[in-house]
């Protein structure tokens, strides 16, 4: 009873401190993001006026609150009737589409649900904590989690990192949970289902569905099925929540583009000349290809993204068959652009100090699933782009979570030298 009164005390706290600083800095009752998310916002708008998931970018309903607002200028030049886009992934539009018939639309509404998505998500990482450390760690994590620009930035904003860092955690959670009361078919297929929440969430975590290989044997079965059939059963989860929207994917684009288009829209900041020059880090791409293929399809803008989509993934596979050695550079350069400093002391020495805390409680089973999350989530950095630390924004609390109870460790140890001291 305690433990769960804890828990439900530091979410009213965490969320209530992320929609003050929503109201505080003014983000709260303003316009969704230009670019990302205004993308999500017309996607959800046309869900809510049940139209399908796709872009109208002339609606004039839609259009009226950016009409007054200078910073989205340059996103009202876009102009089609409604089309079905395959370009974003379900779950946030969706979701958003739903507060939106709830709450008429209301900006705010959205921006209080992602508080308490990321509310949500620090509660689960203070549970593992203090699975690791005892009660005084889900405090001492969520204290840390509030010190997070990163956290705090993301809570409010209309992008997809505040529900996919809760799935992240969730599943975390869900695997230590499970490892625990021993591993069954059901929560086999259980975490599976949470899997595939975190594909539909965002595209780049269809590239973790190689996790399910590490799925445990049957708690009450012995030999190869009993290895093998859990990690079926995680598979076929993630497959009930994914695949319909693969199909509807397939189906839409008429090609075999089951992850949809924005993946290979990408590919060239990812991997090719471009990407040398940049880096390896995502930019805007308004060339190779865009021109030729507008000219050629315009005005079918679903005909155009999935064109250009086919263009620009030849012509990054092509570059990728004759450049391997810069392939695997550039994997490199995605990861180290990633993770290192970007400006904020406590973002930046987190992963050094969540590193120190898996040395401490390297016996721990929190700290083989953090790491596994962590291998899986680089490993999609690697073969996609870096965006400067924003792809590594869903694992900050599971790190906090290490690193609030390595501080919990402390925090017990020096009272016991005072103690000794003073006695």
């Amino acid at each position: 009873m305690a433990r769960r009164l804890i828990y439900t005390a530091i979410f009213v706290a965490v969320f209530g401190t992320y929609v003050f600083r929503a109201w505080d800095n003014g983000s709260l009752t303003s316009l969704p993001e230009p670019g990302d998310g205004a993308d999500y916002d017309t996607i959800a708008f046309n869900v809510w006026q049940g139209r399908g998931f796709g872009f109208d970018w002339d609606d004039p309903e839609w259009r009226k609150p950016y009409l007054q607002d200078p910073g989205h200028e340059g996103m009202l030049t876009r102009h089609s009737d409604y089309y079905p886009t395959t370009y974003r992934p379900p779950a946030v539009p969706i979701l958003m589409g739903l507060v939106y018939t709830l709450t008429n639309r209301s900006f705010a509404a959205w921006r209080i649900v992602e508080c308490a998505l990321m509310a949500g998500a620090v509660t689960i990482a203070a549970v593992v904590s203090a699975g690791i450390a005892g009660l005084p760690a889900a405090v001492l994590t969520a204290i840390l989690a509030l010190q997070s620009e990163d956290l705090t930035v993301y809570s409010q904003q209309f992008m997809t990192e505040a529900m996919a860092t809760l799935m992240v955690t969730l599943l975390a959670w869900l695997w230590l949970r499970h490892s625990k009361n021993g591993w069954t078919l059901k929560r086999a297929v259980g975490l599976g289902v949470a899997l595939g929440v975190l594909i539909a969430t965002r595209s780049i975590f269809v590239l973790w569905l190689p996790v399910a290989l590490f799925v445990p044997r049957l708690s009450t079965s012995k030999g190869v099925k009993a290895l093998l059939v859990p990690k079926a059963a995680c598979v076929l989860g993630c497959l009930l929540i994914a695949g319909p929207w693969w199909v509807r994917n397939v189906v839409v684009t008429r090609a075999l583009m089951p992850f949809g288009t924005e993946g290979a829209l990408n590919m060239p900041v990812g991997f090719g000349p471009r990407a040398l020059r940049a880096e390896g880090v995502w930019h805007s791409n308004r060339e190779d290809g865009s021109d030729e293929m507008w000219a050629r399809y315009q005005p079918d803008l679903r005909k155009f993204e999935l064109e250009l989509a086919k263009y620009r993934q030849r012509l990054s596979l092509r570059w990728m068959r004759g450049h391997p050695g810069d392939v695997v550079r550039l994997m490199w350069m995605h990861v180290r652009q990633e993770i290192k400093p970007h400006g904020s002391p406590f973002v930046d020495s987190l992963l050094y100090l969540a590193g120190a805390a898996a040395l401490l409680f390297r016996r721990s089973p929190a700290v083989k699933v953090v790491a596994l999350m962590l291998c899986a989530n680089l490993f999609g950095i690697a073969l996609t782009w870096s965006v400067e630390g924003r792809f590594m924004v869903p694992l900050q609390p599971l790190l906090i979570a290490l690193v609030g109870a390595m501080a919990a460790v402390v925090v017990r140890q020096g009272m016991r030298v005072l103690d000794r001291v003073e006695a």
